[in-house]
C-alpha cells in the first residue's frame, strides 16, 4: 500500500522521508520540520496527502500521526506525548504518572499530570491534569529525568512500594546514567528548591557518584535549614543531607 501510494504522490521523496520518520518514532508524531532533506512546502504537502489516503492521522495543525496496527485496531497518540511535541519539551510528568513511568506504581490515572513550564496555560493538553509553572523552563531533560525530579519533589508520596525498592530503583537509575546525564540532571537540580536539591543529593551519594557531581548541590543548601524528605526519610544518609 505504501508503495502504491509513493508512486502516485506528486513528491514522491517527502512521502517516503515523513513516513520513514513517523515509523521509526515511538510516539508516531511528526511535524513538517521534522522530516530531512526537503523544503518545508514539500514536506506540508506530503503530509497533507498522507493524511488524505488514511496513511496518517492529522492530530492538529501542521501536527501529524502514524498509527499502528495492535490487537485492539488502529494504536492512538497519548495526549502526553501530543503536548510534549506541541510544547517543544516544556513539559514533565508528574503524580502518579510519573512514579508509574519510573516503575514505582502500578496505578494508571485516568488523568495523567503533567508539569508545564510556560507564562500561560497551554492548549492541545485534552484530558491531562496541567500544574503551570511560570517562566523560562529549565535545561532540557529526558522524560525519565523529568519524572524523577517531580517524584522527588512528590517526596515519593506516588509509589505503592517500600522505601527500600524505592530507593533500589532510583538508585539503579541513577547508576546507568552516563556522565553526561548525571552532569545535566545535577545542573537543573541546583534551580530546583531546597527540599529537592538535599534529596537528589543524598539518592546520588548513595548511588556513588563522584563526589564532585554532589558538592554543589550541598554547598546550595543552608546548613541551618532541615527539610522534609517524606518517603526518603529512610535514606542511610538523609540526616546528612539535612532531613528533619
Amino acid at each position: 500500500m505504501y508503495r502504491e501510494l509513493l508512486k502516485e504522490s506528486r513528491a514522491p521523496s517527502a512521502c517516503e522521508r515523513a513516513l520513514e520518520y513517523a515509523t521509526g518514532r515511538p510516539d508516531g508524531l511528526l511535524t513538517a520540520d521534522d522530516i530531512p532533506d526537503t523544503t518545508p512546502a514539500a514536506a506540508t504537502r506530503a503530509l497533507a496527502r498522507l493524511a488524505e489516503r488514511g496513511v496518517l492521522v492529522r492530530v492538529s495543525k501542521g501536527l501529524y500521526f502514524a498509527p499502528k496496527d495492535t490487537p485492539l485496531g488502529k494504536s492512538q497518540p497519548s495526549e502526553f506525548d501530543i503536548a510534549q511535541k506541541t510544547l517543544l519539551g516544556r513539559t514533565r510528568l508528574r503524580g502518579t504518572a510519573a512514579a508509574n513511568h519510573l516503575g514505582l506504581s502500578t496505578q494508571v490515572s485516568a488523568r495523567p499530570e503533567i508539569v508545564v513550564f510556560a507564562n500561560n496555560m497551554p492548549t492541545h493538553t485534552g484530558a491531562l491534569r496541567v500544574t503551570l509553572r511560570r517562566g523560562t523552563p529549565p535545561k532540557q531533560l529526558t522524560e525519565t529525568q523529568g519524572a524523577f525530579i517531580e517524584f522527588i519533589h512528590d517526596r515519593g508520596s506516588y509509589a505503592d512500594t517500600s522505601p527500600a525498592v524505592v530507593r533500589d530503583v532510583l538508585c539503579k537509575l541513577l547508576g546507568g546514567m552516563s556522565q553526561t546525564n548525571l552532569r545535566q540532571l545535577c545542573d537543573v537540580a541546583i534551580a530546583e528548591p531546597p527540599r529537592v536539591r538535599a534529596i537528589i543529593g543524598a539518592l546520588l551519594e548513595v548511588s556513588d557518584v563522584a563526589p564532585n557531581m554532589l558538592e554543589p548541590l550541598k554547598k546550595s543548601l543552608n546548613p541551618l535549614s532541615k527539610f522534609d524528605f517524606g518517603l526518603f526519610t529512610e535514606l542511610p544518609n538523609a540526616h546528612r543531607w539535612q532531613a528533619k
